[in-house]
Parts: C-alpha cells; structure tokens; sequence
C-alpha cells in the first residue's frame, strides 16, 4: 500500500513538473548555447549531395555568428563536369524561420570565399563558379533545420542577434 502511494505521489510530481516546465518556457526568449548548435551541425555533417552536373561532398563545418549574421566554412570535394576539387567554402548569411512549417532557412547568402586545397583562393574558376551556383541555390531553397513538432513547446521564432542564436517560443 505504501509503494503504491509513492509511486502515485511520484506520478503526480512528475505529470505537475511537465506541465510547470512548459508554462515556464510560453512567451521566452531564449539563447542557444553554442555547443548545442555544434552538437547538432556535428549529427548532420558529413553531407554528399548528388546533383544533374555532378556530386558535391561537404565536411568539417565550422560556424559561428557575428552581428545578425551566421558564418560558415567547410571543407568540400567536388566532382562535377567541370572536373574534380577539394578545398573549402566560406559563407554567410542571415536565418528565417517560418513558424508555419517549422522550419529554418539562410537568407541574403554571400558565398565569401573559396579556396583549392592548398588555401589559394579560386573564387574564379569555372569549379568555384559552379560550386557557388549549387551551393547557393541548394541553401536558398531547402531548409537547414526543422524544429521538432512532437516537443511540447511552440516556436514563434529563431533569430540571430549580437552574435547569438535565440529562439521566442
């Protein structure tokens, strides 16, 4: 008899503490942690994505934020009819989230930089032109996130300021 009250009771707590913990996190703003942001680039890359023209294979991200803006660089290897390279891309941009699909994109991208292999910068060549145009139109077009609908907690939206991540729920 006394097992089953603790567990009732215990039962009780919890349920109480779930509901609690999401009142609590309605109408926040909070910050994401930058090791949590690292954690989940980490669980997506390496990426390979094959396209009409050929292949594209990103690994080694690194991101940050800066102003409103987020910057991103990563080793890619490329093969396309242009012919093979490896070497890394750099970019930025700013984020949008569309609390109707959940989901995150980049926007007003800048694809800043390219290098060969070897850090020379090729931001010409017909590989990196190539290179610009499937990245660019790939991350315009397709989300970069998408927020879990099953959490109990409802997104309004995601936003970079002073070189963080926070998100309004």
């Amino acid at each position: 008899m006394k097992k089953s009250f603790f567990k009732l009771i215990f039962l009780v707590v919890i349920v109480v503490a779930g509901i609690i913990s999401c009142d609590f996190l309605a109408n926040k703003t909070l910050r994401i942690p930058n090791s949590m942001i690292t954690k989940e680039l980490n669980k997506k890359f390496p990426i390979e994505k094959n396209f009409l023209l050929g292949k594209v294979g990103l690994k080694s991200p690194a991101m940050s934020f800066i102003g409103n803006r987020l910057y991103f660089s990563a080793d890619y290897d490329v093969s396309l009819l242009a012919g093979k390279a490896k070497g890394s891309i750099f970019l930025n941009s700013q984020v949008k989230f569309d609390p109707k699909t959940n989901k995150l994109y980049l926007v007003d991208l800048d694809i800043t930089k390219i290098t060969d292999e070897k850090g020379n910068k090729i931001d010409d060549s017909v590989m990196a032109q190539s290179l610009k145009a499937l990245v660019s139109n790939y991350l315009e077009t397709n989300e970069v996130y998408t927020y879990d609908e099953d959490k109990k907690v409802k997104v309004k939206n995601m936003y970079i300021k002073d070189g963080k991540l926070f998100v309004q729920t």
